[in-house]
């Protein structure tokens, strides 16, 4: 099975974006206003988010591995761009799982902001289950 690539597409990280996540948060440090930064896991929650709006994710997926590099401070005004790559899904131990390896550029410059790899833990396929309860 070949990898699937998927464009997650572009937005502009905003001061009131930042605000906001840092709300969520409870991040009350003055660095990101007084830097023009943006928080940098700022931008793993919105991929993440982006990714759960795009992937069909069966009932009862767990995510159970995040992995982010932040390899340039994000900028208030820029305007990220995101692509996703998902890999085939694997086995071990009787559990499967769903990697999908992201990096968010910088839209005008092509610079990388960040990459990172999400895992999700996926329940048993139906077949998988009548299968459990057929050796009960």
């Amino acid at each position: 099975m070949e990898d699937t690539a998927i464009d997650l597409g572009s937005w502009q990280i905003t001061a009131d974006a930042a605000r906001e996540y840092l709300d969520a948060v409870g991040d009350d440090l003055p660095i990101y206003g007084a830097t023009g930064i943006a928080p940098p896991l700022m931008l793993t929650a919105r991929v993440v988010g982006l990714l759960l709006d795009r992937l069909s994710l069966p009932d009862g997926a767990i995510h159970s591995l995040q992995d982010v590099e932040t390899v340039r401070a994000p900028r208030i005004g820029i305007t990220a761009a995101t692509t996703a790559r998902v890999d085939p899904p694997r086995e071990r131990g009787g559990l499967r799982f769903l990697t999908v390896n992201y990096s968010v550029t910088d839209a005008d410059s092509g610079a990388e902001l960040q990459r990172g790899r999400t895992t999700v833990l996926l329940p048993p396929s139906a077949d998988e289950r009548a299968g459990e309860d057929s050796d009960g």
